[in-house]
């Protein structure tokens, strides 16, 4: 072989690997400087038709004010912005297929302004005067991913929903809650609650997400995932919303999706990949506490197997509370205690009901409807002895009521009770 041959052989390798060298260099380029690896008008046209979403969202309504979220307009917004959302995403996993959870966590940077937030005069917290935009998403199986999404001013009002390759090997938004949601609303079930929209009210608003959580596959090799979400409402006490779902390839459905409630401060949610263990405050039949009072705390338990989602139910950390409700309850209902409590104590508590019903019929009524007894709201519960026999106050308003009991087969039997 010629040495002429060799230096064209030598020329042509070099080159070879000078335009290798060069395409990755500029791929890689493209890739930092625009998030979307689609056509720049594409990206454009996405961002701006986001953009009119948020200005219809921003716009005023008749009395000159911010749209509110029951607004007849605001529901086409949200559903434009969902379908945008998914858009966007999608055309970011097209040329991102391995992104890192940091790059997940920002998939929607560029979609939307950045939140403009102002520290409020009413506390320590920030306040939005224009609805604003925030999302991220989670891998939870061969790309498989779940958005996050949330528009949100005084009020949120979220979505989630699961975006993958289809069948033309493309990104796709395959399945959205809110879908779901629409065929459930008319049975006001716990799926229909993701598209419920009110103006701001006490324990009554939309749901939005706060976390989503991947969960081992099932065992017919499903992927599985959970949803943390809350009720955007004003108030001390927080409605909650946990929900396991399984998707089979094209559907997301739900292997447990129950509501629990908790105080605004002293919410707990702990997931160790097996076993959920959220503190709750539990329900009350016949007496109840403030909006901001965590008692009666509890702890709801939920166990993941590869067969399925176990509700091992709640369990009070303070068992005199649902001991005390239980037998309080059943008394105003005129049901059997006989197995609870002795005779002369249900005869202590029956006559203490009928004297403050007649209090009450007598004090003069400015409403049509007849007020109904209630022993009050909690001041506090303290517990004086526990063991076989045991003792313990519960103070409400106005009443204070001491109790003394012994365990029997594993439950309290009332021996006496004082009432102040």
């Amino acid at each position: 072989m010629s040495g002429n041959t060799l230096a064209v052989r030598g020329r042509v390798t070099l080159l070879c690997v000078v335009a290798f060298l060069l395409a990755t260099f500029w791929s890689a380029s493209a890739s930092a400087a625009e998030p979307i690896g689609t056509p720049t008008t594409d990206v454009k046209e996405i961002r701006a038709e986001h953009q009119r979403v948020l200005d219809g969202l921003n716009s005023a309504d008749s009395r000159g004010l911010h749209l509110e979220l029951d607004d007849e307009r605001v529901p086409a917004l949200l559903k434009k912005g969902w379908d945008l959302a998914g858009a966007w995403a999608c055309a970011y996993l097209e040329t991102h297929p391995a992104p890192s959870a940091r790059e997940l966590a920002h998939i929607f940077d560029g979609f939307a302004p950045e939140p403009r937030g102002v520290k409020s005069q009413y506390g320590d917290f920030l306040e939005y005067h224009d609805y604003t935009f925030a999302g991220s998403a989670l891998r939870i199986a061969p790309s498989v991913y779940v958005l996050r999404a949330s528009y949100f001013r005084n009020t949120e009002t979220g979505t989630f929903m699961v975006v993958a390759r289809g069948q033309d090997g493309h990104f796709q938004t395959l399945w959205n809650i809110k879908d779901l949601a629409e065929k459930h609303y008319a049975q006001r079930d716990e799926v229909g609650r993701w598209v419920h929209l009110v103006r701001r009210a006490y324990y009554n608003g939309p749901l939005n997400v706060k976390k989503v959580l991947r969960i081992y596959p099932s065992a017919n090799g499903h992927a599985r995932f959970a949803v943390d979400a809350y009720q955007s409402a004003d108030g001390g006490t927080i409605l909650g919303q946990l929900s396991v779902w399984e998707w089979d390839g094209t559907e997301a459905y739900p292997l447990l999706i129950k509501q629990y409630q908790y105080a605004a401060d002293y919410g707990n949610f702990h997931f160790d990949g097996k076993m959920f263990r959220i503190a709750a405050k539990e329900e009350l039949d016949s007496f109840f506490s403030c909006g901001m009072c965590p008692e009666p705390r509890g702890v709801w338990t939920v166990r993941v197997t590869s067969g399925g989602v176990e509700d091992l139910g709640h369990r009070y950390q303070q068992p005199e509370f649902q001991w005390a409700d239980e037998l309080l309850s059943k008394i105003e209902k005129g049901q059997d205690t006989t197995d609870l409590a002795d005779r002369k104590v249900v005869n202590s508590i029956k006559a203490q009901i009928r004297e403050e019903q007649a209090q009450i019929a007598a004090e003069p009524q400015d409403s049509s409807e007849k007020p109904e007894f209630s022993w009050g709201m909690l001041d506090r519960l303290r517990v004086l002895q526990r063991g076989p026999r045991g003792a313990f106050e519960l103070d409400l308003d106005p009443d204070k009521l001491r109790f003394t009991y012994m365990m029997h087969n594993g439950r309290p039997y009332f021996t006496n009770v004082k009432i102040d």
